[in-house]
């Protein structure tokens, strides 16, 4: 059960899902970025998104702040 509970964490999501798509995005959008640099920036953007949602129990734009 905690696998399953890891697996589906706001911080396995922003690193296996919006990762990616954040570097895709940003290397189709023609930057003058190498692949390592996009990834690593998208890696970074999306780390910091997941650990606002894991600390804060929901995504940014779900809950209220209580």
């Amino acid at each position: 059960m905690k696998l399953i509970e890891l697996l589906l964490s706001p911080i396995a999501f922003s690193i296996g899902f919006l990762a990616p798509l954040l570097a895709q995005v940003m290397l189709a959008m023609d930057t003058e970025l190498s692949t390592p640099v996009a990834y690593g920036t998208g890696l970074a953007i999306s780390i910091s998104f997941g650990i606002v949602a894991q600390s804060r129990g929901s995504w940014l734009w779900v809950k209220d702040h209580e």
